[in-house]
């Protein structure tokens, strides 16, 4: 049922399921438990299994490219039950930077269902709640203090304060997504008694140049709308300046002179006119992206087709510069109650992420399940299409496809936008 997504209401869900088809005619509580324990055992160690394999795989792809494999760089990752930074239960991952694949991952918890249950009779039946109290501590689900942002924070902390007992290794690069507080936690750790280097992701830079973007159209509507002379804060105009940004980032990690010139030379590229050209910081030659400077190579005359960023644009913009996470609440949907141990089932998501599907054969192996040729033969097929089509997506033809096709919804979707106006927001009745 968890891995065909239909989890809903756990056993009840399973019992309805099950008597529909004729199957059972009821699952106990206790047969229940017993069959979700030895699940979560199996997929427990499988689990561990791959991230220990995923580790050995990074340590081999670190040495060759950076002659160590005992200092890693890993990139860091939190999904929260609810948004807001509001949910009793966060996940946290670390990737490789190389193998791209999980090599450790954390839950933190702040709800527990039986110390619930258990509060209501502290008053009513104080003995029997101290006995279980004495009894219940080493079994608690709540395992963080604190908010949820919070958890984000102490997971990175546990997961790189075991670093050296579990892999023999140190996460000396951190890649993080702005997060200054999951950072200073590190440098107050400290666990290895060395720097930790933080590096920035490149695609929540890009994010939030568009954010930034976004909030300062919301917030002065003289930057929106339709314009004859000058280009307007429009959101297909905003998409653009958000893909250039971090095609500029990324194409020039090495050196930050040309990454700060990539930058602006997109800005001043599309402020240019006829009478007013300013394209000194674009690549020159008949090569470059920028038709003006491959028309000056060739000895050409050169007619802007396109309208320039009207002045307030250009003045805003200058002082204006996770696929795991959707697997992981497959198995423990967000609109339905969980405790721990059943958000703790990202070790299924963990596996497939990791190894493909052939790894949940591995946990049926471990749970007892024998193993048929049909299951074999699926896994393997599974597995080969998911790499295909991952191959695929890759290719530099598809994604420029899938590229323009989306570019191509979006600038439908700002023509309705700009051409309709505001219908829907706060206040817009009165």
């Amino acid at each position: 049922m968890r891995l065909l997504g239909i989890n809903i209401l756990g056993i009840n869900g399973i019992n309805l399921f099950c008597g529909l088809m004729d199957l059972a005619s009821k699952f106990y509580h206790q047969t229940f438990a017993g069959c979700f324990s030895n699940l979560w055992t199996a997929a427990e160690s499988i689990c561990k299994f791959s991230m220990q394999g995923t580790v050995e795989k990074e340590k081999k792809q670190t040495l060759e490219k950076e002659n160590s494999d005992t200092n890693l760089t890993v990139s860091g990752d939190g999904t929260w039950r609810k948004r807001g930074h509001t949910s009793r239960f966060g996940v946290v991952t670390l990737a490789g930077k190389y193998c791209k694949k999980i090599i450790d991952s954390s839950v933190k918890s702040t709800y527990c269902h039986s110390c619930v249950f258990w509060k209501n009779k502290k008053d009513s039946d104080p003995e029997a709640y101290e006995e279980w109290l004495s009894l219940h501590e080493d079994d608690c689900d709540i395992n963080h203090k604190g908010s949820a942002s919070k958890m984000e924070v102490d997971s990175v902390k546990d997961m790189f304060g075991r670093s050296i007992s579990e892999y023999g290794v140190k996460y000396s690069r951190y890649i993080g997504d702005g997060d200054s507080a999951t950072y200073k936690g590190l440098l107050d750790l400290n666990p290895y008694n060395i720097l930790i280097e933080k590096l920035q992701c490149c695609l929540h830079v890009k994010k939030r140049m568009g954010s930034r973007c976004r909030s300062l159209k919301k917030a002065n509507k003289s930057l929106g709308g339709k314009s004859k002379t000058t280009l307007k804060l429009t959101v297909n105009l905003i998409n653009k300046l958000q893909k250039y940004y971090g095609l500029a980032i990324m194409r020039h990690q090495d050196n930050v002179d040309k990454m700060h010139k990539a930058i602006w030379a997109t800005f001043h590229h599309l402020s240019s006119s006829d009478k007013n050209p300013n394209h000194a910081s674009c690549p020159e030659g008949a090569e470059s992206w920028c038709a003006y400077r491959r028309a000056e190579a060739e000895g050409l005359n050169f007619k802007h087709d396109y309208l320039p960023l009207d002045p307030k644009v250009q003045e805003v913009v200058q002082n204006n510069n996770e696929s795991y996470n959707g697997l992981l609440w497959h198995f423990a949907p967000k609109h339905l109650h969980n405790g721990l141990k059943t958000i703790e089932l990202i070790y299924f998501a963990t596996s497939i992420f990791n190894d493909g599907y052939s790894s949940i054969l591995k946990i049926f192996n471990v749970m007892g399940v024998i193993i048929g040729p049909a299951a074999r033969d699926f896994a393997a097929s599974k597995d080969e299409t998911r790499l295909r089509v991952a191959e695929h997506r890759q290719q530099a033809g598809t994604k420029e496809g899938r590229s323009f096709r989306r570019s191509a919804s979006t600038a439908q979707q700002a023509y309705y936008e700009e051409d309709e106006g505001e219908l829907y927001g706060p206040g817009i009745a009165d």
